[in-house]
């Protein structure tokens, strides 16, 4: 899940309580988003505040640094009787670059921990706990860890046919709920007025997103292979001075937690683990608002595209224009 997930919360809820409560007393409100994902290589949990003001629009408090971050909250989490503390950072600085909006882009304070440092135990409980210091009660939220799914099919290729359904199946983790499925295209690309040679890309299509678990240990995903190219024929740019080489697919399967379940159930809006749509009011934590659950990435590379799929590709209505080569 994205980081700027929060930024939909906090502003929302702000603008929210700044409308409909003006005549009510300035309150602190804690807001925050964490997912532990041991596919990581580093945990980050947002924390950051809302205000219900009187007095002051929320557009205006969002825009004062000061105003939104714990001058000295400490940030832990419990696991087996340890207690693992995380490090302020900048996320301006980490890669997490704060986008142009309502709210203040710098300082983008994140709370860290590296995956290293903190076993990450499939199935195993964890506690996020908060201590904002301003005398109120802690901020606590228990989960129990997904663990790694394992895709099973496509092993070594994949086809996409115009009439007949892809599928693609799983053996789910350890407490995984709901799932996100990317189809990663690699290719490469030159232009043929040019001098220079290929340049590797890639495009990646949603092939389902808030795609529930069932009862079963083996999960499955269809759908028609006809969509497959037309979101080619649509991401890709149709010019005759480029040719196009395909190398190989990418299967990516996302998997999210029971919080995420319930937060897509709650606000019946098409969320996806990887999206960034709007976050409706849903909080699993003993205080403020926000959200503490896991996900896993599972990725499996190299996958072959079928000859029959590959022939479409180059030859078929959809795509030919393309212009991808064998």
């Amino acid at each position: 899940m994205k980081l700027r997930y929060l930024a939909f919360i906090l502003l929302g809820f702000m603008a929210c309580d700044n409308e409909l409560n003006v005549i009510e007393d300035y309150q602190d409100i804690p807001i925050v988003y964490g997912v532990l994902s041991s596919s990581d290589t580093a945990q980050y949990i947002r924390l950051e505040r809302a205000f219900v003001d009187p007095n002051t629009s929320a557009l205006d408090i969002a825009q004062i640094a000061d105003s939104l971050y714990y001058e000295d909250a400490s940030v832990q989490i419990l696991h087996d009787n340890q207690i693992y503390n995380l490090e302020r950072v900048d996320g301006n600085l980490e890669g997490y670059i704060r986008e142009e909006g309502a709210f203040a882009q710098a300082p983008n304070y994140l709370y860290k921990i590296r995956t290293a440092n903190i076993p990450l135990i499939d199935d195993e409980a964890y506690t996020l706990q908060i201590n904002t210091t301003d005398n109120t009660e802690p901020v606590s939220s228990t989960i129990d860890l997904v663990g790694a799914s394992n895709i099973t099919t496509p092993s070594s290729s994949i086809g996409f046919d115009y009439i007949q359904p892809t599928r693609v199946r799983w053996r789910k983790g350890d407490n995984a709920r709901i799932f996100d499925i990317l189809i990663q295209v690699n290719y490469r690309e030159r232009r043929l007025s040019s001098s220079t040679g290929f340049e590797r890309k890639f495009v990646t299509w949603n092939m389902g997103s808030n795609i529930e678990s069932s009862n079963d240990d083996i999960e499955n995903f269809e759908r028609p292979g006809i969509d497959f190219y037309a979101f080619l024929a649509g991401e890709l740019e149709a010019n005759p001075d480029i040719e196009r080489r395909f190398d190989d697919i990418t299967v990516i399967l996302h998997s999210g937690g029971f919080e995420i379940l319930e937060l897509n159930r709650v606000s019946g809006a098409n969320l996806g683990i990887t999206s960034s749509q709007d976050v409706p009011n849903y909080t699993n934590l003993s205080r403020g608002r926000g959200i503490f659950t896991s996900k896993f990435k599972e990725e499996k590379p190299g996958i072959a595209l079928k000859s029959s799929s590959m022939d479409s590709l180059i030859e078929g209505q959809i795509t030919k224009d393309l212009n991808f080569k064998s």
